[in-house]
């Protein structure tokens, strides 16, 4: 075992972070967008939907609490390209994505996986 190994996050973490950095030079505007999902069909979603403009060089985060009744479901879009679909969330952790838009299209990968300590 490390001596310097972060503790892991409780069972119970109620909220996560995630940011995303564009990379500097892109030629196209990125957002970052998140959306509650209902987990029973037919259910309406819920509220809390965001999108955010993401600036080349410059972290965007947000913070994501857990939900009983939905699921996030995150995303990087430009116009003209398909959607970089993030994974979900790790409750408890600060998780931070990359994402550069080129010829070849959307790209994001995630930088760093972090805990993010108790929340009392």
């Amino acid at each position: 075992m490390l001596a310097n190994a972060p503790p892991p996050p409780p069972q119970d973490a109620r909220a996560a972070v995630v940011c995303v950095t564009a990379a500097a030079g892109g030629r196209r505007p990125l957002a970052f967008s998140g959306v509650l999902t209902a987990k029973r069909p037919g259910d309406a979603p819920p509220a809390g939907a965001f999108e955010l403009p993401l600036r080349p060089g410059v972290e965007q985060c947000n913070n994501l609490l857990r939900s009983k009744v939905a699921d996030w479901s995150l995303s990087v879009t430009t116009p003209g390209f398909t959607a970089c679909h993030l994974p979900a969330p790790e409750f408890g952790y600060r998780v931070t994505y990359a994402a550069k838009s080129g010829a070849r299209g959307l790209a994001c990968a995630p930088i760093s996986r972090t805990p993010i300590g108790t929340w009392k």
